[in-house]
This record gives structure tokens, C-alpha cells and sequence, in this order.
């Protein structure tokens, strides 16, 4: 537990995580909701019921594209990690409190995202059961997020060049998932992509979870988690790999 409470106030002292995570979707949702006005789109829900799952996507993927990448890629470069074992520090436990403080500002960054639009636009709160649904199936997307922002990393040694790497992949998940317009808008070419993107589930498909018309969505956790463990043999592989070079070296 001391090993995550020290990741997590390392994770507030990094302005550019904080505002991407937290601030940005705020803002987005403040912007879009004021333009168009929070209008009913039927059944009693309104356009925030709508568009908070964008604005929750908008702060889950530079977590795990962005912030979390570079910090790994620096971590691995400067070799903090090994200099912290002479210090007699378990660099095994500082990395999974990383990724477990990673994990817990995304559940930050969703439930503020849910709780300022409660507060400013009224957004609807489904039955428990379905609003613990919904947070699970983000967190589970998230994760498989973090193995790839950890294989970019890793692949990607050079922090300077993550940053433009990251944020090239974020906007290329924007686009495709109907960040910036309806998904349904989208030409079918942008379409097909997106139907193979975990997130846009996340950012479209939850509706109906939200809606309480289904607690899961089927095809989401199938193809996330056929990521999951295609990018997981991946990172091993290459840990495995990089491991043997070391010892023949």
C-alpha cells in the first residue's frame, strides 16, 4: 500500500496527466453540451446521456497512450527501477503499484466525469447493478490499454519520440470511434475500423448499458478480450526476448 500511495502522488505531480485525465473530458462535455444544448433524445434521457460515454473515452486513452508510456519509456531509460533495488525496494511491487495507480486514476477520470455531469446537467444514474456493469467493462478496456501503451513503451525506448507516437494513436482512436461526430456518420470505411476498436464500445455501445437494455455488451468483451491476449503473449514475448539478448550479451 505504500508502494501505491507513492505512485499515485507521483501521478498528481504530472500536470499534462492530470489534465488530460481529469480536466479535458470536463471540458469537452461543458463545450459540446452548452453548443448544442442538452437536448431529450427520448425515453427520458438527454444528449449528456449520450455524450458523457465520449467524454469518459476522451479521458481513459491518453492514460494508458500517453501518460502511461512515457512514464514506463523514462522509468526503463534512466533505470530507476534497478536503481531503487539498491535501496532495497522490490522494482517488481513499484511497478505494479504504476499500473495499479494508472488503473485507479482512470476509475478517477470516469467517476468524475459521471459525477459533473450529474451535478451540472442532470445526467441519469442507472440501478446499480448496471453502473458497476459499465465501470467494469471501462476498466477492463483500460487495462488492455495499459499492455499496449507497455508494449509501445517498450518497443518505442526513446520517451521524446512516445509523446508524438501517443498522441498520433490518440487522435487516430478519436476519429474512429466518433469522438468528433455520431459514429453513425462516420464514412463505412472509418466504420469498419472502428467496429474492430474496443473503445468504441466504450464510447458508443455502453449506451444501452447505461440505458439498462443490457448489463454486458457481448461483442465488446469478446474482442477485448481477444486483445488482451494477443498483446499479452506480445509483451511477454518481447520481455522474453530481450531477457536472452541480456544473458548472451
Amino acid at each position: 500500500m505504500s508502494y501505491l500511495w507513492t505512485s499515485i502522488k507521483m501521478q498528481f505531480r504530472i500536470p499534462v496527466s492530470v489534465f488530460f485525465s481529469l480536466l479535458f473530458p470536463l471540458i469537452m462535455m461543458f463545450a459540446m453540451v452548452t453548443s448544442y444544448g442538452n437536448f431529450d433524445i427520448g425515453e427520458g434521457y438527454h444528449f449528456v446521456d449520450k455524450y458523457f460515454l465520449i467524454s469518459t473515452g476522451m479521458g481513459m486513452l491518453p492514460i494508458a497512450l500517453i501518460s502511461f508510456p512515457i512514464w514506463l519509456g523514462e522509468s526503463v531509460q534512466n533505470k530507476s527501477y534497478k536503481r531503487l533495488e539498491y535501496f532495497g525496494l522490490s522494482a517488481q511491487k513499484i511497478i505494479v503499484s504504476d499500473v495499479c495507480s494508472y488503473i485507479l486514476l482512470t476509475a478517477l477520470s470516469i467517476f468524475v466525469n459521471i459525477l459533473f455531469g450529474y451535478l451540472v446537467y442532470g445526467l441519469h444514474i442507472p440501478d446499480w447493478q448496471y453502473f458497476i456493469a459499465y465501470v467494469l467493462q471501462c476498466l477492463y478496456c483500460n487495462l488492455v490499454l495499459l499492455i499496449f501503451g507497455a508494449l509501445l513503451a517498450l518497443i518505442i525506448k526513446n520517451p521524446r519520440i512516445l509523446m508524438p507516437v501517443g498522441m498520433c494513436l490518440l487522435f487516430m482512436f478519436y476519429i474512429f470511434t466518433g469522438t468528433f461526430s455520431s459514429f453513425s456518420e462516420l464514412p463505412k470505411s472509418f466504420q469498419a475500423i472502428g467496429n474492430f476498436l474496443p473503445m468504441k464500445y466504450i464510447m458508443n455501445d455502453l449506451f444501452n448499458v447505461w440505458t439498462q437494455n443490457k448489463l454486458f455488451i457481448s461483442k465488446f468483451l469478446a474482442l477485448n478480450t481477444l486483445y488482451g491476449i494477443i498483446l499479452s503473449f506480445a509483451l511477454v514475448a518481447f520481455l522474453l526476448r530481450r531477457r536472452k539478448i541480456k544473458i548472451k550479451s
